[in-house]
């Protein structure tokens, strides 16, 4: 099973565990949109991990005939026009700490925004991941922020480094990490450009991790570029059941596994 990897936001900004703690808190099970019916599951994972399972399909969808299989006979419907029968499979889980939300069905990903929007009051968006920092060069036109985390190793503890020198300022020794964040309000990227390209020398050397640039575009919208979470999709090893349908606990416990949670199979 395919993932797709998006960015989401709510409010315009990435979504902390206090939204998700909200949305489990006041979240229907059940949930209407359009002619579409859905059931929801909720689970916060590691307090890291937000997991959406929805069952879904058109409630308005009926046929008065059904063929019987076993004879290929047509007969009539046994199922009342009141009740759903839940066909379809949503899955989706939001990482807070990559900022990245994973969908089962990218068509689909309007569903959990549609939710997130309805139950909050908020408003709630995704857009693709940016490939490359050129994609995101592309995009922006002012740098609002830059952040990026240092670990104290060899290469950081040298005496010109800009680790060790944070340290010096403050007359302390060498933390084991340290987090900073540039801000730069709204200014033009232009003079940024050579700059931020070198960034992925810095990261791919060890020097920087963690490594988040934001910026905003021409209609003044929040554009981010994390270099950790440059993949577009993940996938899992899962079958369908007897019923066609698959086990969403085992959809989870693979997904949530494979991002970097603990085993939950085991």
């Amino acid at each position: 099973m395919k993932f797709s990897a998006v960015l989401l936001y709510v409010n315009d900004n990435f979504p902390n565990i206090s939204v998700f703690q909200r949305l489990k808190e006041v979240g229907s099970t059940y949930y209407r949109k359009g002619n579409y019916l859905y059931t929801i599951e909720q689970d916060l994972i590691d307090d890291r991990f937000c997991w959406l399972y929805f069952q879904y399909d058109n409630e308005s969808l009926y046929t008065n005939m059904v063929i019987d299989t076993t004879d290929n006979s047509t007969k009539e419907n046994p199922r009342p026009k009141y009740q759903v029968e839940m066909r379809s499979q949503l899955f989706a889980c939001y990482d807070l700490e990559r900022h990245i939300l994973y969908i089962s069905d990218y068509q689909k990903k309007a569903t959990v925004t549609d939710y997130i929007a309805d139950m909050l009051q908020v408003s709630a968006s995704t857009k693709n991941v940016l490939r490359s920092v050129d994609d995101f060069l592309d995009v922006v036109t002012q740098l609002k922020s830059v952040s990026f985390t240092q670990r104290r190793t060899l290469f950081t503890s040298t005496e010109d480094s800009l680790f060790r020198q944070q340290a010096n300022i403050y007359g302390l020794d060498l933390p084991e990490r340290s987090k900073v964040k540039l801000d730069y309000g709204s200014s033009p990227i232009g003079a940024f450009k050579n700059a931020l390209r070198g960034w992925k020398s810095k990261r791919d050397s060890g020097e920087f991790e963690d490594v988040v640039i934001v910026g905003l575009d021409d209609s003044g919208f929040e554009n981010t570029f994390n270099f950790s979470t440059m993949i577009s999709s993940v996938d899992i090893d899962v079958i369908k059941d007897d019923d066609y349908r698959y086990e969403p606990t085992l959809v989870k416990a693979r997904l949530v596994y494979l991002l970097g949670g603990a085993n939950a199979e085991n």
